[in-house]
């Protein structure tokens, strides 16, 4: 279970909305949108 501190809400993993960009994988709310996190692949290079 993941808490949405934007909506107050207990979401299931499962249920999250994942996108990824720019090699950020960006993970939301379902209910409410609200952004609950950005995650970078550690196997993905970075750009200087």
């Amino acid at each position: 279970m993941a808490h949405c501190r934007h909506c107050d809400s207990d979401v299931d993993v499962e249920a999250l909305v994942r996108h990824e960009r720019d090699g950020l994988l960006r993970v939301h709310c379902p209910d409410c949108n609200g952004m609950l996190g950005a995650y970078r692949d550690p196997s993905t290079p970075r750009s200087r």
